[in-house]
């Protein structure tokens, strides 16, 4: 199995995401809405299962809960995706109410941005199923889908320090794009090294987390020029949220469904995953 100290890493990861949220969440927890309540909730859970199934499964005595904590990620990952479609509204809201001025002036580019989030968490979730049973390629499809948590983590992270050093001389937005900039070149640097260390049946998941990565920097740049995507999205934050909420349900277990199905053994009904299998 790959990556033996990687539970390590996601664990140090969630924990850093209450000084990076502090002041968006984890600090006025009684002031937000019910769905970051919820995507704090399972985007929490969703990097403890990980970290505890890569912990499982460096361990002999523990692939059999290994292997249940795979098939609960079945059950878990509709919620999880769900919650991501909640953050994307509750972006969206936020632009079109003006309830920041991050959001004011930064709102379309953070909404294309988590759009591609989730599109990429979607993504790396199915492949992760589809290719259960090559232990190399599904554990960083896993992987890849942190990369979608940790930009966001990351950038407010580095904005900590940005706004202690230039918060007299710089506007709190500039100091918040800097931050993200940073955050993603550091991200691209720890997606492009793992790609660099993984064999050749583990390269190909690395190379579209990398990927992603860029992807993520580039949408928030071009999207923030486009009136009419800032309109739209504006539209988004005037629906019901509970419209996201089912779609991404709905999305989420799709996803699942169909992976778990691509990852079947071919002519088999029951398809019993091989040793030391996520799920």
């Amino acid at each position: 199995m790959p990556y033996k100290k990687a539970y390590l890493w996601v664990v140090l990861a969630t924990l850093l995401t209450i000084p990076a949220f502090w002041r968006g969440y984890f600090g006025r927890m009684s002031e937000v809405g019910w769905e970051l309540h919820f995507h704090a909730a399972t985007a929490t859970g969703w990097m403890i299962l990980l970290a505890a199934q890569a912990w499982a499964a460096h361990r002999r005595d523990k692939l059999a809960l290994h292997r249940i904590l795979g098939r609960a990620s079945l059950f878990f990952f509709p919620l999880f995706f769900a919650s991501a479609m909640l953050v994307v509204w509750s972006m969206a809201n936020a632009t079109a109410f003006g309830d920041s001025i991050i959001y004011e002036a930064h709102g379309e580019g953070l909404g294309a941005y988590d759009l591609l989030s989730v599109v990429g968490i979607g993504a790396f979730y199915y492949l992760a199923l589809k290719e259960r049973r090559s232990v190399h390629v599904h554990a960083r499809w896993m992987i890849g889908t942190l990369f979608a948590l940790i930009g966001p983590m990351l950038a407010r992270l580095m904005a900590i320090p940005l706004f202690i050093a230039l918060g007299a001389s710089q506007a709190p937005t500039d100091i918040f794009y800097g931050a993200l900039v940073l955050a993603h070149a550091i991200a691209f640097a720890i997606a492009v090294w793992l790609w660099r260390g993984a064999p050749i049946a583990g390269k190909q998941p690395m190379k579209w987390v990398s990927l992603l990565v860029v992807g993520q920097a580039a949408i928030f740049a071009v999207a923030r020029l486009s009136d009419g995507w800032r309109e739209a999205f504006m539209a988004m934050g005037r629906t019901d949220p509970t419209i996201w909420l089912l779609l991404g349900l709905a999305i989420g277990a799709a996803l699942t469904w169909a992976g778990w199905q691509a990852g079947k053994v071919p002519g088999s009904k029951t398809a019993a995953p091989a040793a030391g299998a996520a799920v």
